[in-house]
């Protein structure tokens, strides 16, 4: 989503799982319990730090400032991992997406960027925003993000996308696949696990004023011949005038049908609902959507800077090899008071179950999920329970807990920081993290500012959580 538009929605589940027990391994800030440790830096000096000529607002840029990172994993070599983050942003977006990729699981990687993106890499666009990247059972690399120009506010935003055919080292110019128009946002690629050559692009298109009656609409285009061609879009949901659909995810069920998880909001009524919808036919036609859980959006801010906190509303959703789909969300009720829900689906997203993750009771957000080779679940997220009030920083610490009966019970870990997130650039870390299961553990990508970041105010970790 572009720098400027973020909502400040949570969305958790109505529906209550039976009673899960939790074993949690305390850790004082800086502590590592789990042998991870804060990572590795993926990012360094900014390759765009003398700015690029010729790109509108380019002085509102933050050089080394990066946001909003995506992972995947090549499921047939585990070893083979790709992670892309907007870099330097400022004014609508970012200068550009970076990639990164690994052939040795995750212990080097080489850096590129995809050609034609924005002014920065050759193209005419003047930002890039919402990175997103999967990879198929044929190890081809997708990627699909927006890019857009700054003549206008609202920006018309184009939706686009990449491929790699050699492990994210060099990738194709982009396709546009939704033509740019200023409501274009959230997109999100999947490919197919076992057809080679089919992904699916998911993108949100709304009224970016927010005055009702907005017409708006969930979309999708599928491509059959590696990214080459894109077909028609085609609208998986339409809310009500009063709302918005965003952020949706597709998932590819073991049988072959898809399953969209998204996000809706009414802006009149304040209220947030988290939906799921199934496709039989490879996203031709939707089924009615379902819900899996809804509570009254809520925004709060820092009570010491009076800045508004991280609320994007960004769900993450897995499904497992038997079927078993895995959705987190972020539920927070105040600027000291939170939780992290977990929906679990066993019939295909026809019905949910929700329970909060034990162990999360501060303010808590931006959570992600993946489900590793062996069953595992894991879950990252952030949360402010180690800050001091009154200390002048903003102490924030990234958390992981696991689960190896499929949600039953649940131990959780310290897994980054603490960092001060009044440090991050706009004190905003972007609007989702990224995680992805492994043959035996988990591998993350996730957003730190100082002390931790040393190149600019934010940096882009590698942490490879343990199973």
């Amino acid at each position: 989503m572009r720098w400027n538009l973020m909502l400040a929605i949570a969305v958790a589940a109505a529906t209550v799982a039976p009673q899960l027990t939790a074993t949690t391994a305390p850790a004082a800030a800086g502590d590592d319990r789990d042998g991870t440790g804060i990572g590795q830096a993926l990012s360094g000096p900014s390759p765009f730090a003398d700015g690029c000529p010729g790109r509108r607002r380019d002085a509102e840029a933050i050089a080394g400032a990066e946001i909003e990172p995506a992972i995947t994993v090549d499921p047939g070599n585990a070893r083979s991992i790709v992670a892309t983050w907007q870099q330097d942003i400022g004014g609508n977006a970012s200068r550009s997406d970076l990639v990164a990729s690994s052939r040795d699981g995750g212990e080097t990687w080489t850096t590129s960027t995809i050609p034609g993106l924005t002014v920065c890499s050759g193209g005419t666009a003047d930002f890039a925003s919402d990175p997103w990247l999967s990879t198929g059972g044929d190890g081809t690399v997708y990627f699909s993000g927006t890019s857009g120009t700054s003549t206008a506010e609202p920006p018309s935003v184009a939706v686009v996308a990449s491929r790699s055919t050699d492990g994210g080292r060099t990738w194709q110019e982009p396709t546009t696949v939704a033509a740019a128009e200023p409501g274009n946002d959230t997109d999100a690629i999947t490919a197919h696990p076992t057809r080679a050559g089919h992904a699916y692009l998911i993108w949100a298109n709304w009224d970016h004023g927010y005055q009702p009656p907005m017409t708006n609409a969930l979309r999708l285009s599928r491509t059959t011949d590696h990214g080459r061609h894109w077909s028609p879009p085609v609208t998986i949901h339409r809310p009500a005038p009063t709302a918005i659909d965003f952020a949706g995810h597709i998932l590819v069920l073991p049988d072959g049908q898809l399953l969209a998880v998204f996000s809706n909001a009414d802006v009149v009524q304040g209220r947030g609902t988290l939906l799921a919808s199934r496709s039989a036919d490879e996203g031709r036609t939707w089924q009615p959507a379902v819900e899996i859980g809804s509570r009254p959006v809520g925004s709060f801010t820092d009570p010491e800077s009076g800045v508004e906190l991280p609320q994007p509303g960004f769900h993450s959703s897995v499904v497992d090899s038997d079927g078993t789909v895995y959705v987190v969300s972020e539920s927070s009720t105040s600027p000291t008071a939170g939780a992290v829900s977990v929906a679990r689906s066993d019939d295909g997203g026809r019905t949910w179950t929700t329970i909060g993750l034990p162990g999360v009771t501060a303010f808590a957000f931006e959570p992600a999920i993946a489900v590793d080779a062996r069953g595992t679940v894991g879950v990252l997220w952030y949360d402010v329970r180690n800050d001091r009030p009154g200390d002048a920083v903003l102490t924030t610490d990234v958390w992981f807990a696991r689960s190896r009966d499929g949600g039953t019970t649940w131990r959780q870990f310290h897994l980054a920081g603490p960092f001060d997130l009044r440090a991050a650039p706009n004190h905003r870390l972007g609007e989702y993290q990224g995680i992805v299961g492994l043959r035996r553990g988990f591998a993350a990508v996730l957003t730190m500012a100082a002390p931790e970041a040393a190149n600019g105010p934010s940096d882009i970790f590698l942490v490879q959580p343990q199973g």
